[in-house]
């Protein structure tokens, strides 16, 4: 009796686990707060979703460096809307993207201007090193690109775990390679 009430206990936590591994912490319902993080000044926000080829997405990956994950496709990504200086009623798009680092899980909510420059990059979770979350690193990410090294060393600097670092900018031009694949910034 009590070998078979450690198996159900040991299985409740082992499906605890992976429930907790396999569904990042920003999939849950509409991430309103989340998206506010990164464009605050929106008005509202539209959900878009786009299936891209085995050809896209594959192409994504080679240019970012960065393995397209599971949930990459359909590849979702939120409208910010609101007052625009080109009276279009769009400031740009956010992508929520998951990585993992070599310490654990990383989820990002990126901010992409319409130029298809980086607004803004909010670390939403963060299982590994603790730098990645401050001002001082995510701020260099601002206003880089699809042309932009986003590397550490480069046109980067980072004092802590660098391949920590260059998983998190690895995630970030992964989500500017898929976003540019399903034709949008």
């Amino acid at each position: 009796m009590i070998g078979i009430m450690r198996i159900k206990a040991c299985s409740v936590a082992l499906v605890g686990l992976l429930l907790a591994v396999s569904l990042p912490a920003h999939e849950t319902g509409f991430p309103e707060k989340t998206l506010k993080k990164v464009f605050p000044e929106a008005t509202g926000f539209t959900l878009r979703k786009k299936t891209l080829t085995p050809e896209q997405l594959q192409r994504a990956e080679q240019l970012s460096g960065s393995k397209v994950q599971r949930n990459d496709n359909p590849f979702s990504y939120y409208v910010a809307l609101g007052k625009s200086a080109d009276g279009s009623g769009t400031l740009g798009s956010v992508l929520l993207i998951d990585v993992r680092g070599p310490k654990g899980a990383i989820d990002l909510a990126i901010g992409i201007n319409r130029d298809g420059a980086v607004h803004r990059v909010v670390v939403v979770e963060n299982g590994d090193d603790p730098g990645l979350s401050s001002d001082k690193f995510l701020d260099q990410i601002k206003g880089k690109n699809v042309k932009s090294a986003l590397a550490v060393g480069q046109d980067l600097q980072y004092s802590g775990d660098s391949k920590a670092a260059q998983a998190l900018l690895g995630a970030v031009r992964r989500g500017l390679r898929l976003l540019e694949a399903a034709g949008s910034k």
